[in-house]
C-alpha cells in the first residue's frame, strides 16, 4: 500500500465529496449517505463552482450538486444540460482543465 498523494499533487487521485456542501448555506449532513468517491480533479471542479457562486453571493441548488457528482451517467447529464445549462458549462469548464492537468501529468511518466 501507498501513501496518499498530497493534495494536488496527483490528478488520477480519489476523494471522498460531500454530496451536498456541508455548509450552513447548502445544509448538507456529514453522514454516509451524503458522501461519495470521486476523483480529485471533480472535487476540485465542483469546489471551484461553488466558490464562484458563493462570490457572487448566490448558490447552487440540491438537485445540481446531486446531480453534478453523478454527471457521467446520461440520466443526470441530462437534467444539468435541460435545468442547468450555464451551471454546467462553467462545470464542464472548470473539468476540462483539470482534466489536461492529468492528461499531462500522465504524459510525464512515459
Amino acid at each position: 500500500m501507498t501513501s496518499a498523494s498530497a493534495p494536488g499533487k496527483d490528478p488520477c487521485s480519489v476523494t471522498i465529496e460531500h454530496v451536498q456542501p456541508v455548509d450552513e448555506k447548502h445544509g448538507g449532513a456529514d453522514n454516509m449517505s451524503n458522501l461519495e468517491i470521486i476523483c480529485s480533479s471533480c472535487q476540485c471542479a465542483r469546489n471551484q463552482l461553488k466558490q464562484f457562486f458563493e462570490n457572487c453571493d448566490d448558490i447552487l441548488p440540491d438537485k445540481f450538486w446531486y446531480a453534478s457528482i453523478k454527471h457521467k451517467n446520461p440520466k443526470y447529464r441530462q437534467i444539468l444540460t435541460d435545468i442547468y445549462p450555464d451551471e454546467w458549462d462553467k462545470l464542464r469548464e472548470l473539468l476540462s482543465v483539470k482534466e489536461q492537468k492529468k492528461k499531462e501529468f500522465l504524459r510525464q511518466g512515459e
